[in-house]
């Protein structure tokens, strides 16, 4: 009698042993990285990059329309995207990126330096534009890194240029 007991706490001991690692390994792999930063409703910020045009109508096909929101002008712009991409990560598609914010369901919510934001609010409608920054899924905010414009070309000197050359 005393040896099977014996026995069957050694056969727990060892059960316990081997699976307490793998429970303890899963608990912590789901709580850290275990969301797509392309879902709704993920924190994580991803850099994207929207082309397109500024409240007008693209000769291109678009991929999607979306409204940009500067909260500071307390103004919304249409804004027609023909490309959507996030160039950190090929496995993000346009669709995943654009997905909540068109036909109007959410708005894009733009932020970033006074420069980036007032490129956009003064751009004339029909103006093409290109617009890097990383967005944050669940809020829907996309903080600027760039705003570009044809016109604009290589000669304009972003703030961090302007700086450095005097």
């Amino acid at each position: 009698m005393m040896n099977k007991n014996w026995l069957l706490s050694l056969v727990f001991a060892a059960g316990l042993t081997m699976f307490t690692p793998v429970a303890a390994f899963s608990q912590i792999s789901f709580g850290v990285g275990g969301e797509n930063v392309e879902s709704e409703s993920s924190t994580i910020p991803f850099r994207i990059q929207l082309k397109g045009i500024l409240n007008g109508t693209p000769k291109e096909e678009t991929v999607g329309r979306v409204l940009l929101e500067i909260s500071a002008y307390h103004e919304n712009y249409d804004f027609a995207v023909t490309e959507a991409k996030a160039p950190d990560n090929a496995r993000i598609t346009s669709y995943s990126i654009l997905q909540k914010y068109q036909h109007g369901k959410h708005n894009i919510t733009l932020s970033g330096s006074e420069y980036w934001l007032s490129k956009i609010g003064q751009a004339v409608p029909g103006t093409p534009l290109t617009i890097v920054g990383f967005l944050r899924q669940r809020s829907g905010t996309l903080q600027l890194i760039r705003v570009e414009t044809p016109a604009a070309g290589d000669e304009e000197k972003t703030p961090e240029k302007q700086s450095s050359a005097e």
